[in-house]
């Protein structure tokens, strides 16, 4: 009897998993073909994006169906779309099919695809580390369904930082999180809404050291101790593992506590956490690679933090008067342990970026409930069932308003990109500071009716500096290599601006603004080329936007070769996106 009352339920979750298994392949395939479009075929001219030939799988060939072809070196790839926005990113109907020389065509799963795309371009050892982590993505995306659960946070900034399911759109492994348990990924993972206590220990006062602000009242605060000093859960057994940490714990300076103290949120960076009561966001280190970084702190940044948080007061004083609405999230302390005297500096080191800490400032909480912030991220996403998440947040505002959605949508745009592109050019161009604004780093502010009223920019790691507006002399207080490293060239720097503001933020912003309407994608980016060129006339024309305004290319990062090719972030090369404004232009004139 207990079986046979079991077994429906047990057919039925069997039918749901496939289901949501069938989700996350969905969305593992739509980022490799995107990437591979962006980066790789549409640039060679190998991408048909409105392909009318007969030659189609059966399942296909429905009346007014759109499709895409890809030529391979062994083949042709087709698939089914219902979308492709100006900068070549689709929206998939269709597995991708693919009909080698002299064969029939094929459905390809995920993984057949990524090996199919990948084996040309690259030697056998690169392509297999890809093909892993592609497939752990696609593992992990599959459990992070399977334990997900509706919101409960009445916290607007911790609900979108802990429900990005998909991650990164245009990433060949936006969920790739290598070493870590099943266990271990439900328990620390922000998709499923986890919290969870640090693991502390009890160290000698002598060994800590922090930079900036002291944080210990935060620490105390935590633990519930004056003598203790934590460290992320998927670190602490590397920690323990440590030669100079078991020296330390023999000789009685480090004596290891295990889990207590308040539980704090991961957010969607994974690594850094949040407590809506602390001072802080804590940006802890882990020795996993999450999409492309392994995701250390290393001893350089930790200096480079606090170092940037101090030289950039005089910015963020400006911004307020310049760009009121857009701010940066300043970084005013590290900590970490200082164990040189025990062991080599190389030995040293190794531990002070296991437990070292940056300290970002939480939003006041005034101003969390006045603006409901939001991860933009979160916001320019599917939700589980396919639909854009903006899209009951224009809605919302334009009940509010009495406007149609059209309009109430170019309005929000025009309120948002007006915001982050004024703040983000206005670093640049005036004051040599080249930020990150890709949509995890963004987060939106709202006025009472919905409209975007407020921009922050977070995580001075990618923030970097124009040496000809910085030269050396204004960072003699940073050793050689801590200055190195927040450093990039006019050229580096536009292009990673240009690609976070108007490639990974807006492109993707615009995409699902649009909603699949041409003819508003169309208005909303000339609604940024309008933008453009106020900007470029406040700023005196900076060569770059002035270019940008006659129609030069779209810089995009390259994130699916940088992968490939075993590249560090920062070495990441750049594709060249014909402009949506110039098309634009062009249209005009026909």
């Amino acid at each position: 009897m207990t079986l046979t009352l079991n077994t429906p339920s047990l057919n039925t979750v069997s039918l749901h998993d496939h289901v949501l298994d069938g989700e996350a392949e969905r969305h593992a395939i739509e980022c490799l073909l995107n990437c591979y479009l962006r980066e790789y075929a549409l640039p060679r001219n190998e991408a048909n994006l409105n392909y009318q030939a007969q030659d189609l799988p059966m399942s296909l060939r429905q009346a007014n169906a759109r499709c895409i072809s890809i030529r391979l070196p062994s083949g042709r790839l087709i698939v089914r779309i219902d979308r492709c926005s100006l900068l070549g990113r689709c929206h998939y109907l269709s597995g991708p099919y693919f009909k080698g020389n002299h064969q029939s065509w094929r459905p390809l799963s995920a993984a057949e695809l990524a090996r199919l795309l990948c084996t040309p371009l690259s030697g056998a050892e690169r392509v297999g580390e890809l093909l892993q982590q592609i497939a752990n993505s696609l593992q992990i995306t599959r459990t992070f369904l399977r334990h997900s659960r509706p919101t409960e946070a009445t916290d607007s900034l911790l609900a979108s930082e802990q429900h990005q399911l998909w991650g990164h759109a245009l990433h060949p492994t936006p969920k790739s999180r290598e070493g870590i348990s099943h266990d271990d990924l439900l328990a620390c993972s922000p998709e499923v809404g986890a919290r969870f206590q640090l693991h502390w220990f009890k160290v000698a006062p002598r060994l800590i050291r922090h930079q900036g602000e002291d944080p210990r009242s935060t620490l105390q605060q935590l633990s519930g101790r004056d003598d203790a000093y934590p460290c992320h859960p998927w670190e602490v057994a590397r920690v323990l593992a440590d030669p100079l940490v078991q020296r330390a714990q023999q000789q009685g300076l480090i004596e290891y506590l295990g889990p207590l103290g308040q539980a704090m949120y991961p957010t969607s960076s994974v690594r850094t956490l949040y407590h809506p009561q602390m001072a802080y966001f804590m940006k802890f280190s882990m020795h996993v690679r999450l999409t492309n970084c392994v995701r250390k702190n290393a001893w350089y940044e930790l200096d480079s933090a606090v170092a940037l948080t101090r030289l950039l007061r005089p910015v963020m004083d400006a911004l307020a008067t310049q760009q009121p609405g857009f701010r940066l999230m300043p970084e005013p302390s590290a900590t970490s342990l200082d164990l040189s005297a025990l062991g080599t500096l190389e030995q040293a080191r190794e531990v002070t970026e296991c437990f070292g800490i940056v300290y970002r400032e939480n939003l006041p909480h005034a101003d969390r409930q006045r603006y409901q912030p939001q991860v933009a991220m979160a916001l320019f996403t599917w939700d589980r069932q396919g639909r854009s998440i903006c899209r009951p947040q224009l809605q919302r505002y334009a009940d509010n308003t009495g406007l149609s959605i059209e309009q109430a949508t170019l309005d929000w745009l025009q309120a948002y990109a007006g915001l982050m592109l004024g703040g983000v050019l206005y670093c640049l161009f005036r004051q040599g500071v080249a930020l990150e604004p890709h949509l995890q780093n963004t987060v939106i502010g709202f006025a009472e009716n919905g409209l975007p009223s407020q921009v922050w920019i977070r995580d001075l790691e990618g923030t970097k500096l124009v040496p000809e507006i910085w030269p050396a002399e204004r960072l003699n207080a940073l050793d050689e290599r801590t200055r190195s490293s927040v450093y990039y060239s006019a050229q580096k720097a536009w292009q990673r601006v240009g690609y976070c503001a108007l490639v990974n933020n807006l492109g993707e912003a615009i995409f699902h603004l649009a909603n699949g309407s041409g003819s508003l994608e169309q208005q909303l980016w000339a609604q940024v080329g309008d933008l453009l060129h106020v900007q470029s006339a406040r700023l005196d024309h900076p060569t770059e936007l002035r270019e940008l305004c006659a129609g030069a290319p779209f810089p995009s990062k390259e994130n699916f070769m940088t992968r490939l090719m075993m590249r560090a972030d920062r070495e990441a090369g750049y594709t060249w996106l014909p402009s949506p404004l110039a098309m634009l232009e062009k249209r005009k004139r026909a």
